[in-house]
């Protein structure tokens, strides 16, 4: 293994944190609920999105530099395009909370619960995500291992997703704004999730070509 290697991902742990970050912002955002200034917390995450998206620039070039002398390169360049979707994503989901919040809206009991779990297993198949990545220069197959709890979290969540959108559709809500809004929401939270999967196959797929 290279130090080239070694170097991407460190990088690539380095913008998965930046997407935790991401993440907890959110999450603060969630259990308040009635924070005076949601824009102003949509404003930190906005920013760290910003980041990750001139991260996602800067390491994809450097990839393209070193191409020649690494291996799985599309595999690398996988996991970063998901990080700044997956960043994306919470960027968008963090708007139209804030949205939400701005309104004055109050989020029904059971969904806010249930939203708030999903943030939860996303903090965690993120932290699950920088450890397989840490452990791909040290021990590929505890990298395997990390990797695979993710799977069980995805599960996790696309168990919760389908009962917030049962529960959404169920009831009949008058406001069709926060229908849509909270769909959005979930629907994001869920598609991120697939996407750290994705990337959790990816560096499982790196793994295996050193073991």
């Amino acid at each position: 293994m290279s130090i080239a290697h070694i170097n991407l991902e460190e990088r690539l742990q380095q913008i998965s944190l930046k997407v935790i970050d991401q993440v907890r912002t959110l999450y603060e955002l969630i259990k308040s609920g009635d924070v005076a200034t949601p824009m102003q917390v949509y404003s930190k995450i906005n920013g760290i999105k910003n980041s990750v998206e001139a991260d996602k620039f800067m390491l994809g070039e450097y990839i393209i530099r070193i191409k020649e002398g690494i291996q799985d390169k599309d595999l690398y360049i996988d996991i970063l395009s998901k990080l700044e979707k997956i960043s994306q994503n919470l960027d968008a989901a963090s708007y139209r909370l804030s949205v939400l919040i701005s309104r004055g809206t109050q989020i029904d009991e059971l969904l806010y619960k249930l939203i708030t779990i999903i943030a939860e297993k996303l903090l965690a198949s993120l932290m699950h995500l920088v450890e397989s990545l840490r452990l791909l220069s040290i021990n590929a197959q505890k990298s395997v291992e990390s990797a695979r709890n993710i799977m069980k979290l995805e599960e996790e969540v696309d168990d919760l997703y389908r009962s917030l959108e049962l529960k959404l559709f169920e009831k009949k809500y008058e406001d069709l704004i926060y229908v849509m809004l909270m769909k959005d929401i979930a629907d994001r939270l869920e598609d991120s999730e697939d996407m750290i999967r994705d990337s959790a196959t990816s560096i499982t797929y790196i793994a295996f070509g050193r073991l």
